[in-house]
């Protein structure tokens, strides 16, 4: 893992700082990684929160194909995380290029 985020993730490494500047709780990590992937490639989402993280790249990966088959969280849940995620930008950052 790089010790800098490429360009094209920073902001989306921002707004996850931004809305968990504490780290990411066990209750809002599959309902995030739900949310995100839906907006962006598993690759660039796995290396993002590995690099927010400091996890493994692939067990990152794999936490992303789970919430996709065997792990798929509420959508209550995943609300709850977007709604934090809304009071950091997550609509601007959903209208960038």
């Amino acid at each position: 893992m790089s010790n800098v985020i490429a360009t094209h993730l920073k902001s989306t490494y921002e707004l996850i700082s931004c809305t968990f500047p504490e780290g990411i709780n066990t209750e809002s990590y599959f309902p995030l990684l739900a949310l995100l992937e839906s907006e962006m490639s598993d690759h660039n989402l796995a290396e993002t929160i590995a690099y927010y993280t400091k996890r493994n790249y692939s067990e990152i990966l794999n936490d992303i194909y789970a919430v996709k088959s065997t792990s798929i969280p509420s959508t209550k849940a995943i609300n709850k995380v977007k709604t934090r995620l809304l009071a950091c930008g997550y609509e601007e950052w959903l209208n960038e290029e």
